[in-house]
């Protein structure tokens, strides 16, 4: 055996650096069982799953940070696993909901949305090194979670509210196609990483969290509608705060 060989025998990987990659492999995992639902038609799971996924994925690199164990596969296996949950899972789970009896041009809208998330993550990791000071509190579009989520509204308004309308071939591959261009334009949206709570503030957020936490439990659907459109109401707030910034920024010098 080599001396290579054997250096690489006893490297040892530490159980810190584990845990923001098991947490990245359940938000996958979620993902991919997400697709099994939606083969039998229970959306209601699907939704479900996709929301846990979108949860997972928002504490992966958090834990990471934490614990100081960034690393590039991390960040790697973090990208690979957005593409196919909140990219590859919603877009197939909405052709098979509604598109699949419609011919190319419906195939070719959820094949749309799944290739602008894969371009939004690939724009992600490669900016993140230059990107200016008054731009590190936002993203560029919509973030892949938040695309991932936003594009699922046709299958949570058919679950909250039965409306048929809302199959219509013509509005999802719309929802499809809104959701794509929204991941890899270059509107700013708020990243949320810098928001500061006062310590004054600290008990009521947490009293408004956790009223917020026994709405989506008793509430799932009308909680995911109103979290989405409070939502859309802060990307255009997210565009004059980055505009504010940037002005500021550019005057400074």
């Amino acid at each position: 055996m080599s001396t290579a060989q054997k250096k690489r025998f006893r490297i040892q990987v530490s159980s810190s650096w584990m845990i923001p990659n098991i947490i990245t492999i359940a938000a996958l995992i979620s993902g991919l069982t997400a697709l099994r639902f939606a083969l039998d038609g229970k959306w209601e799971m699907v939704v479900s799953l996709i929301v846990l996924a979108g949860v997972f994925d928002a504490l992966d690199g958090r834990m990471a940070r934490l614990l100081r164990v960034t690393s590039a596969f991390g960040a790697a296996l973090d990208s690979l696993s957005d593409v196919v949950v909140f990219g590859v899972i919603p877009g197939l789970c909405l052709y098979l909901w509604a598109l699949q009896d419609q011919g190319n041009i419906a195939w070719a809208s959820a094949l749309f949305y799944i290739v602008c998330i894969a371009l939004r993550l690939a724009r992600f990791d490669s900016e993140l090194p230059d990107k200016p000071e008054y731009a590190k509190d936002f993203f560029t579009g919509l973030p892949s979670p938040a695309a991932g989520l936003l594009v699922l509204l046709p299958i949570v308004i058919d679950i909250h509210w039965g409306l048929s309308f809302i199959r219509e071939a013509l509005l999802v591959s719309l929802v499809l196609v809104v959701c794509g261009v929204g991941a890899v334009c270059t509107l700013p949206t708020f990243a949320g990483k810098s928001i500061k709570i006062p310590s004054s503030m600290a008990l009521p957020t947490l009293a408004i969290i956790a009223l917020l936490a026994a709405f989506i439990v008793t509430q799932p659907w009308p909680a995911y509608l109103l979290l989405a459109g409070l939502y859309l109401i802060m990307i255009p707030v997210s565009l004059v705060a980055y505009m504010r910034k940037k002005a500021s920024f550019l005057k400074a010098k």
